[in-house]
């Protein structure tokens, strides 16, 4: 169906029509923007009313209608579809706590993709953010979360041609490499690394050849490797946690991976740079022992800690280059701050005899 490109096109018409596909004979009768959120994507929070087919559904009061409607959407065309299908095709067969969805959907004429969910505030939900720093018993809790979903389609035959997620991509294939390979044009890495986010890491993490060699690294290193889905942005800012502690995932960018790259990059947003030091250890020996729980013949702990320490350099490179118009520059330093440290804490920062140990 034609989807609306602006916050004006988010209508009780269009809405009805959205709906239509699930819920027949409801009729969005008003249709009110309580707030915009700008952002990556945009959402868009609705305070809506029904006809009596809506009332006696029990739909919800309130949703968030979130798609590309900012002048960078239409370059973030793949970022938006990825998600789109994660509600669509994803979400409804794995063990994840995530938003209900009541629409999801591309426009086959233009590059917009738009989902419309629940207002997790009405949950009563917490929403996680940067700015503070998760407990030991909070990540240990998100862990076993992401273990079972993993767990859940470790190697799964539904990513073979023909299955449920053969459209899910590699993390370092496709668009996903095209955005990476975007920020690593030398003038453009300069940028980032002189901004603030810069100057709170070693310089050894400004060598733009050493970021390149991580991250081509993590790529080979991968291969061969078994692979789940992965949420893809585990990042604080993606996270919820409801009333009784229960964690809950959004803003997922799903796709094919080992366990490794979710771990690291979760542990090195999540924690305080001194209590991940303390941590880090314990919690990934937690997330194998859930592994385990969940049927996988998960790695030794001397192979899982080479995997978790390598693929820290993928959660740096992403705050290192990522745009404010995304992530505040607040944001973007507190997590290149842990990640660097950790980088530094491994000895896995580059330029000379560093390089690589």
């Amino acid at each position: 169906m034609s989807l609306p490109v602006t916050v004006e096109g988010v209508t009780a018409e269009w809405l009805t029509s959205a709906l239509a596909f699930r819920f027949a004979g409801v009729e969005v009768t008003s249709c009110n923007h309580l707030a915009v959120l700008p952002g990556t994507s945009t959402k868009v929070r609705v305070a809506l009313e029904y006809n009596d087919v809506g009332r006696e559904m029990a739909l919800p009061s309130r949703m968030i209608v979130k798609g590309g409607f900012q002048d960078h959407s239409e370059l973030m065309q793949d970022m938006y579809r990825n998600e789109m299908r994660f509600y669509r095709d994803v979400l409804p067969f794995i063990n994840m706590n995530a938003p209900n969805c009541f629409y999801a959907g591309a426009d086959p004429d233009r590059w917009q993709s738009v989902v419309v969910m629940e207002d997790l505030e009405q949950r009563e939900a917490r929403f996680c953010r940067a700015q503070r720093s998760q407990r030991y018993e909070e990540v240990e809790r998100r862990l076993s979360a992401m273990a079972r979903y993993h767990a859940q389609t470790w190697n799964s035959a539904e990513f073979e041609m023909g299955g449920r997620f053969d459209w899910v991509g590699e993390r370092f294939s496709d668009w996903s490499l095209e955005y990476q390979n975007r920020y690593l044009e030398p003038d453009v890495w300069a940028h980032y690394v002189s901004l603030p986010r810069g100057a709170a890491v070693s310089r050894y993490l400004h060598d733009r050849e050493w970021m390149v060699a991580a991250l081509a690294d993590i790529a080979s290193q991968h291969k061969g490797k078994p692979v789940c889905l992965i949420h893809g942005d585990t990042h604080l800012g993606n996270l919820f946690v409801e009333p009784d502690g229960t964690p809950g995932f959004f803003d997922a960018q799903v796709s094919r991976a080992p366990w490794s790259l979710e771990v690291a990059y979760h542990i090195g947003c999540a924690l305080d740079i001194e209590d991940r030091r303390a941590w880090e250890r314990p919690l990934l020996e937690h997330y194998l022992s859930q592994l385990a729980t969940g049927g996988v013949e998960a790695p030794s702990f001397d192979e899982a800690w080479e995997d978790y320490r390598r693929d820290l350099a993928y959660g740096y490179f992403i705050f290192a280059i990522n745009e404010t118009r995304f992530q505040t520059e607040a944001v973007n330093t507190a997590y290149a701050a842990r990640f660097g440290a950790a980088l530094v804490d491994h000895a896995r920062v580059g330029s000379g005899d560093r390089k690589g140990q």
